[in-house]
């Protein structure tokens, strides 16, 4: 018990050792006086923003429903009707003491009266979001809670800007004209943007086959060539060793013996035997290698387009491949 009752004393304590709201001082109350005096003046001159100023500056200084009151006339009259709305409302929700003095009794009655006849001049406009439905919604520049997305928004009357913004998006914007007392619904569907492709990082597949291009063409074409080359060299090879041959057997014994005189002959024969093998082989490697680069190559879609055709070439003292495109 000793000791809830020594928690109580210093809570107690606490409390009172807490410094009381600082109350105006002589001098913010003097310069309040000046301020409002500045903005009565501009307010019977129609000068509102200058009153406006006044007015909000000598409030801050020092509170009172009077000082209120003149300020949402001016912002009445400067067609920020919304602002001067909140300010009479201000006004009627402190409402006033019956020991205040009886300006502010006086200015109580004014907000009730000048509210009354400022609602049916405020403007409202409702956006509803179609898509998406947590875009950004201004309305002129102020940021409209979520909670008053698709309902009725008090606005100034006159061309409030309405702007709808998210990610992934193209920005709304549009000037909605709204009268005195008029209301205004505004459907947005924004745009979404095109989704950007990011080159991707994975590894190239070792597998992937690679591009026709033109050196191995050319190489293929040089090989057919000496292909073609080869064997046509060698059937004329051969077929001198050939001749040769015939003439040897006419002049040789059948038991295979020439005569010395036919030595040179001979050797021709073995001359043009010798090359017309080689020869041969050449040609038929070249022929042979050609044809296996042209017809194991890639095919791109320019050569799927154009049709590679490749057909072997035979003929009196020549063979070969040509190839042509189509």
């Amino acid at each position: 018990m000793r000791l809830v009752a020594l928690g109580v004393v210093l809570l107690c304590a606490s409390l009172f050792a807490m410094p009381a709201r600082a109350e105006p001082t002589e001098a913010d109350r003097a310069t309040a006086r000046a301020l409002a005096l500045e903005g009565h003046t501009a307010l019977k001159n129609k000068d509102y923003a200058t009153a406006a100023d006044r007015f909000g500056r000598a409030d801050s200084l020092v509170h009172a429903p009077t000082l209120v009151v003149d300020w949402a006339r001016s912002l009445q009259g400067l067609g920020r009707y919304v602002e001067a709305h909140e300010k009479y409302e201000l006004v009627l929700r402190e409402g006033v003491d019956s020991s205040s003095p009886k300006s502010w009794a006086r200015a109580l009655e004014d907000a009730k009266k000048e509210v009354q006849a400022l609602k049916p001049r405020l403007g409202w406009v409702t956006v509803i979001l179609v898509e998406p439905s947590t875009a950004s919604v201004r309305i002129d520049g102020d940021l409209v809670p979520p909670a008053a997305v698709g309902v009725k928004r008090a606005a100034d009357p006159g061309f409030p800007e309405v702007t709808v913004s998210a990610v992934g998006y193209e920005p709304f914007k549009q000037v909605v004209t709204v009268g005195p007392g008029e209301e205004k619904t505004l459907e947005v569907r924004l745009r979404k943007l095109p989704e950007v492709v990011t080159p991707s990082t994975a590894p190239l597949d070792p597998y992937r086959p690679r591009r026709s291009s033109g050196a191995r063409r050319a190489f293929a074409y040089v090989a057919l060539s000496v292909g073609g080359a080869g064997l046509a060299a060698g059937g004329i090879t051969g077929a001198l060793a050939l001749r040769k041959r015939a003439q040897l057997e006419d002049r040789c014994l059948d038991n295979g013996d020439c005569p010395a005189s036919q030595s040179k002959r001979i050797s021709t024969y073995h001359v043009y035997g010798t090359l017309s093998g080689a020869s041969l082989a050449v040609g038929v490697a070249g022929l042979g290698t050609g044809l296996v680069l042209l017809l194991t190559e890639p095919k791109s879609k320019d050569m799927a387009r154009a049709g590679l055709r490749v057909r072997p070439l035979w003929g009196f003292g020549t063979i070969g491949a040509e190839g042509s495109f189509q």
